[in-house]
């Protein structure tokens, strides 16, 4: 049943994709895999924090592509770090979610030039874990190398932590400075194009 639910959550996105997302996108680089046929997909240039973040970010572990822990803390105190939530992952990537990456990836070069690391994360039980991997070496932004680390959220552990629960995960944004302050902490309302774009991102992060 749970499975069930999350194919059909998928497929209306899809569906949502195909039929018109948006006017032309004001990231700073195009979507891979934009076409005539394709919008291209418009997310937020102008956003503020819209939830409260609770205390113990350092504790926050995730996994690797390589079924390695990667603790947040590792992070704090060296860079900053912008930590971005998918809806979640149960057999397929949702087409907001490969272009929010994609765009990411893309523009990867901008964050490092601001000291910063990028972390996506798909939150799910870890009996997903070899889906993930496979999905996040082939499928992840069309793209055979992925610069940052694309982590899987065991159990749901960060997901729960920021209450950002739903049929697996609200698409969230949050952005962490090098002392370990929550610059920015954006839920998304809907599952569809509700993220910061690249160029609000930067823009936080450019923020003394």
């Amino acid at each position: 049943m749970f499975r069930r639910a999350v194919a059909v959550g998928c497929l209306t996105a899809w569906m949502l994709f195909v039929t018109g997302c948006g006017e032309t996108s004001t990231d700073t680089a195009a979507v891979a895999d934009s076409s005539p046929d394709k919008p291209e997909i418009v997310f937020k240039d102008s956003v503020e924090s819209n939830t409260e973040i609770p205390d113990g970010l350092d504790g926050l572990v995730f996994i690797d592509t390589n079924g390695k822990r990667i603790a947040l803390k590792s992070y704090i105190g060296k860079k900053n770090i912008v930590l971005v939530f998918t809806e979640g992952f149960a057999g397929m990537l949702c087409p907001f979610c490969k272009t929010h990456t994609s765009r990411l990836v893309a523009n990867y070069d901008k964050f490092k030039d601001l000291e910063t690391e990028v972390l996506v994360v798909y939150p799910g039980a870890r009996d997903h874990l070899d889906e993930f991997v496979d999905a996040a070496r082939t499928q992840e932004a069309n793209v055979d190398d992925v610069p940052f680390p694309i982590v899987l959220d065991e159990d749901f552990s960060a997901t729960s932590f920021f209450n950002i629960r739903s049929n697996l995960a609200h698409p969230s944004t949050f952005i962490i400075d090098k002392s370990g302050n929550v610059k920015l902490g954006y839920v998304g309302e809907d599952m569809t194009s509700d993220r910061p774009s690249i160029s609000a991102m930067l823009k936080v992060l450019e923020k003394d």
